[in-house]
């Protein structure tokens, strides 16, 4: 299979990990793929298979870059094209379908999308569907949706028939998970042994939820014997060492920032709390359902919802609300970790299990070309 794979830039940094497992996966197969970025200019692409060739366009706009697109279709002549976000989309899709000579089959992936509420009449939600779905996705030729619930807007809109549609789960699981967190763990600001351990790993987008879990823990130390730690960078770092100083939990709460395979803290955790705040699935949460740790997640985007649905051992708690938060925590840590509903809900989202459906997916859409074709 000769593919493009397409993405808009290198700054929606969720996109550019999908694109790059997607891409060095199906390159692990003997495809030959050629990963297009539409804006931006490069950066280091040490991690990605030689059997991968980058081209950047540097577009000033991913709406720039159709006939870039469209003029490498007609010279490299790709079995198909594999697009990443909305801008990327739609300018493979203006590419392929009103520029080029040669008709590639074009399969389009959305990583978000609007949130349409149910209480709503439905003729209300098929027009706000309509209106959140670009009129050119009626044209792709497959729609791969990453959550249900990206699927169900796209569904309402009756401009994309509902048989192109699809879903894949993003790959968020490395295939070597329980490798790396069976490491040892030599931190010296860690302690394995004694309190129930909350982990989370946060980041800019984050502020708030971080100030949630720390005023949580306030609530919930002279209830159990609890230690939290707040892995990863964050802007407001000092800030929240403060905040903790204030809340005087410096004796239980350490922030050390980034830290190299975070999968070894997840494994020792006895609840891992997300605090992304945004619509798509969090990495570190599915990673640690995999291995089996409790979850909390902040009731704030549909991808954490959707997750956790379903299974038990997890909890959603409503966005700034310190005091559900600490009844959730103080609950994780004492729940039946024997339950494998969390890793078997974390294997929708492994690498393997998503490479796999792409590779199938795009083999079944070239061969009904040659057919049509015949």
């Amino acid at each position: 299979m000769k593919l493009f794979i397409v993405q808009e830039s290198f700054l929606d940094e969720d996109i550019t990990e999908i694109t790059e497992v997607v891409a060095n996966g199906l390159a692990a197969r003997q495809h030959n793929i050629t990963l297009i970025t539409l804006t931006g200019k490069p950066r280091d692409l040490s991690h990605y298979s030689p059997r991968i060739t980058p081209v950047f366009l540097e577009k000033a706009r991913a709406a720039a870059a159709a006939a870039g697109v469209a003029r490498m279709v007609e010279k490299e002549k790709p079995d198909i094209i594999l697009s990443h976000g909305t801008g990327s989309n739609i300018a493979c899709l203006s590419a392929v379908k009103t520029r080029s000579r040669l008709k590639v089959p074009v399969a389009i992936t959305l990583h978000s999308s609007v949130t349409i509420s149910s209480n709503l009449a439905i003729e209300t939600q098929k027009s706000a569907a309509t209106i959140a779905v670009p009129l050119l996705y009626r044209d792709a030729d497959r729609v791969i949706c990453t959550l249900k619930s990206i699927e169900h807007v796209v569904d309402l809109c009756e401009q994309v028939p509902k048989e192109k549609t699809c879903i894949i789960y993003n790959p968020l699981v490395e295939m070597n998970v329980f490798e790396t967190a069976a490491e040892p763990i030599e931190e010296g600001w860690f302690d394995p042994h004694g309190a129930s351990k909350v982990i989370s790993v946060g980041g800019t987008s984050s502020q708030n939820a971080n100030h949630q879990l720390l005023r949580a823990m306030a609530l919930s130390r002279y209830k159990d014997n609890l230690r939290a730690y707040l892995l990863g960078s964050s802007e407001d770092q000092e800030e929240m060492r403060l905040l903790a100083s204030n809340l005087a939990l410096d004796d239980i709460v350490t922030i050390p920032g980034d830290v190299e395979k975070p999968e070894r803290f997840l494994r020792a955790a006895n609840v891992y709390v997300s605090t992304s705040q945004q619509d798509s699935v969090p990495g570190e949460m599915v990673r640690a359902m995999a291995l089996g740790t409790p979850v909390i997640a902040l009731d704030s985007g549909a991808g954490a919802r959707e997750v956790l649905s379903d299974v038990r051992n997890g909890w959603l708690v409503p966005a700034g609300d310190a005091d559900k938060l600490s009844e959730a925590i103080l609950a994780a840590v004492k729940c039946d970790r024997s339950d494998d509903t969390l890793a078997t809900r974390a294997r929708d989202f492994s690498q393997e299990r998503a490479i796999d459906a792409y590779e199938k997916l795009l083999l079944s859409m070239i061969s009904e070309r040659v057919s049509d074709l015949h």
